[in-house]
């Protein structure tokens, strides 16, 4: 997998104050148009939490209607616990009349048995575009037919895990396609997934009611924006939650808005909200301002935003490069560990735009603190 990106170097900061509070970022949709399909409920597959049914099971399906071509991009997550390899895979279905192709394929998918290192590679890769680009298992899907996308054999005790882009269309220029996308599970290593057509699992809720995401929305990425205004003195520090969970304004991709399997009991047909944006590029604009006389330096960091450490891979647009995160222990005392988004120098009167692109790593828990600081 193509994630060489380097990782940024831990510094310290001080845990935020209690009042104020750190700022909730409001979130909007970005990227509208390709579908972010997650597949990591149920996160863990053994006999407690998934039944195949002649062998297979389908963890999550997703169809849209009227479109002529549809870009997906796919979150995997999903721990073999089965005591034997298991090969799991993307399949199309064409319920049309005309063929359809699968192409433009980009992979950040692996398995391993270290999850941190799955999901932070996989960030990395997608934030500084550099998933690989890989040929589909099958190019074309014919009439009645299904097609794999891709798959891999998965060993027990081992995680299937990171993120996957992908096209489908409809080789009848303009006509709108009839399809079913699967994310799929074989209990024999060596059967066709092209054979499975069952429906999804049921959805699984574990201990204490903890669950994980899966469902489909039509927007890949979500959007935001930070302010701050250089400190005439002192540190002049300001924080902001991105990813903060159920609570959280920036938490629009709902089990409400998802995908819903038409016809399909109450124990399937549930999404559940992606609320720690996995797959997720998060792209906060951040506008610095100088009213201060004289020339201000404005550090920014990323921490924990809550009570478990955070990990995954960042982007700062006056810089252009893409730097991996290392796990930040959430605070318990005083401080609390981080990393260096950028450091500004900005003249009087000076406003500077930039972005802060963000992908929170699988295997980690959300939130993230942004945090902003007058040297």
């Amino acid at each position: 997998m193509s994630c060489t990106q380097p990782s940024k170097t831990k510094v310290s900061i001080p845990v935020p104050p209690a009042n104020p509070a750190p700022t909730i970022l409001v979130g909007s949709q970005d990227n509208i148009g390709t579908r972010l399909f997650i597949s990591d409920n149920p996160e863990t597959v053994d006999s407690n939490t998934t039944t195949f049914t002649n062998g297979y099971a389908t963890m999550w399906s997703d169809t849209t209607t009227g479109k002529a071509t549809v870009r997906y991009r796919m979150f995997i997550w999903h721990l073999n616990k089965t005591g034997a390899p298991f090969k799991f895979g993307i399949t199309v279905g064409n319920a049309g009349s005309s063929t359809y192709s699968i192409h433009n394929v980009r992979s950040a998918i692996s398995n391993e048995a270290n999850f941190g290192e799955i999901g932070k590679c996989a960030a990395a890769a997608l934030v500084g575009e550099t998933m690989d680009s890989i040929s589909p298992t099958d190019a074309t899907v014919a009439p009645g037919d299904l097609s794999v996308v891709k798959e891999w054999t998965v060993p027990n005790n081992t995680l299937i895990g990171g993120v996957i882009e992908f096209s489908i269309s409809n080789q009848a220029a303009g006509a709108p396609m009839t399809y079913r996308v699967r994310s799929v599970i074989a209990s024999n290593p060596s059967s066709n997934l092209r054979l499975n057509q069952n429906p999804v699992v049921n959805y699984f809720v574990g201990t204490g009611g903890s669950t994980h995401p899966r469902g489909s929305w039509d927007f890949a990425d979500i959007s935001s924006s930070a302010t701050y205004t250089a400190a005439t003195s002192g540190a002049g520090w300001k924080h902001y939650k991105m990813s903060a969970g159920f609570t959280s304004y920036d938490n629009i991709m709902t089990s409400e808005n998802s995908y819903k399997i038409a016809g399909a009991p109450a124990s399937q047909g549930p999404a559940s909200s992606n609320k720690g944006h996995y797959g997720v590029k998060y792209n906060l604009k951040v506008s610095l301002t100088n009213t201060t006389g004289s020339t201000k330096t404005v550090k920014i960091y990323m921490a924990a935003g809550g009570t478990h450490p955070y990990t995954g891979a960042v982007l700062w647009s006056g810089e252009g490069a893409t730097y991996k995160v290392p796990a930040l222990a959430a605070g318990t005392g005083a401080n609390q560990d981080a990393v260096e988004i950028a450091s500004v120098s900005i003249a009087n009167n000076q406003t500077i735009n930039r972005v802060i692109t963000v992908s929170n790593a699988g295997g980690a828990a959300t939130p993230s603190l942004i945090a902003f600081r007058t040297m």
